[in-house]
């Protein structure tokens, strides 16, 4: 079975990028049908890995999902922004049922060069050494190296 951290780090991916280009497809019928301006277009590497992850994601669904969350997923196709919290929803509760389907999220985002791998990041603390606030959700693995310099 694949780590969890991991493929909700791959679910989370999927979702942004499908609600990314999404917006923009509902942007695009809704400038057509209103003879309104388009929205920025996106690049040509998002529309394709949109396309093609929902292509998989909708077959996914329909093949393991019930009838609720086909429902949920057509709302979602509508209403991008609305919905992109269910399909998160969505897509983790089929892939906790389905391993196979968790697989290939998984599989999915490391092809399309999607960061599943969590955030990345440093902080230097000087002075005193004194951090003030820290917030956020950590996930994973975390280290922490310290040290003292200062002179006693």
């Amino acid at each position: 079975m694949a780590d969890p951290s991991i493929i909700g780090a791959a679910i989370t991916s999927v979702v942004s990028l499908l609600s990314a280009y999404m917006t923009y497809r509902v942007g695009m019928q809704q400038a057509e049908q209103k003879d309104a301006p388009a929205p920025a277009k996106l690049d040509e590497k998002t529309l394709t890995q949109g396309e093609r992850v929902l292509e998989i994601v909708k077959a996914g669904v329909v093949q393991h999902g019930d009838t609720d969350e086909q429902a949920d997923l057509a709302s979602f196709e509508r209403n991008p922004q609305r919905y992109q919290d269910a399909l998160a929803k969505i897509i983790t509760d089929i892939a906790a049922r389905e391993p196979a389907f968790a697989q290939q999220l998984q599989t999915l985002a490391q092809q399309a060069n999607i960061q599943i791998s969590g955030v990345h990041g440093s902080v230097n603390v000087s002075g005193e050494g004194q951090v003030d606030q820290a917030a956020g959700v950590n996930t994973g693995t975390m280290t922490y190296n310290a040290r003292d310099d200062k002179d006693e």
